[in-house]
């Protein structure tokens, strides 16, 4: 990336990241959830069904957005609303995020907690990251300046060693199989490893399952 671009990307985030406090917040003072559903993934609808039905259950409003960045063509069709989907056609120069999309979105919510499912690190979903206004954030990336406060990171084995990944984030993995998180000093999570090469739909699973059990 060029110096050029670099400094563009920068100054838009300095005038769009939020500024709100962030950390671990219970499930029982979350009223609004923001989630982000990658919708290359085959699962996506399964995710969405869950995330509401979930929502519904713990007296949460549920606002569903996607993430696809697919070429489409004759063979390759959007799965879903063009409105409620961070696409390609949503890039513009230097790579930046199109404001009237963001605008029309992430800037105009302010949820409670924000889980974004999409394992995409473009510039676009940093900018979600940092710019949506929430008080509890969990992604699947680790951006610069650490926007989320519990991070799902993969393994970098895939031959059955569950050993924890690399995380330098506000969030240090743990054994695959613990289900537990602790505040630190600084009141971030520690959590487990969650291997992103598992279907999208059990990644889930297991983060409303954490929020459930650290609620009680």
């Amino acid at each position: 990336m060029g110096l050029i671009a670099k400094s563009i990307r920068s100054h838009r985030l300095r005038k769009y990241s939020s500024t709100m406090q962030t950390g671990f917040t219970p499930l029982g003072s979350i009223r609004k959830a923001l989630f982000i559903i990658d919708a290359e993934d085959p699962s996506w609808d399964r995710c969405r069904k869950e995330a509401e039905d979930f929502c519904s259950r713990h007296g949460i409003q549920a606002v569903i957005l996607y993430s696809d960045f697919r070429k489409f063509s004759k063979e390759i069709q959007p799965r879903t609303e063009a409105g409620k989907t961070f696409r390609r056609k949503d890039i513009g120069l230097f790579k930046l995020p199109k404001m009237k999309k963001m605008r029309s979105t992430v800037l105009s919510l302010e949820p409670d907690l924000l889980v974004c499912l999409s394992p995409d690190g473009r510039f676009l979903m940093e900018f979600i990251a940092r710019a949506t206004k929430a008080r509890f954030k969990i992604g699947r990336n680790i951006f610069p300046g650490d926007p989320y406060d519990l991070v799902i990171v993969p393994s970098e084995h895939n031959d059955g060693d569950d050993s924890p990944a690399e995380n330098t984030g506000k969030t240090r993995p743990a054994h695959a199989s613990e289900s537990q998180a602790t505040p630190t000093r600084t009141n971030k999570l520690k959590q487990e490893a969650i291997d992103i090469h598992v279907d999208q739909d059990k990644v889930l699973n297991k983060i409303l399952s954490f929020l459930t059990k650290v609620e009680k």
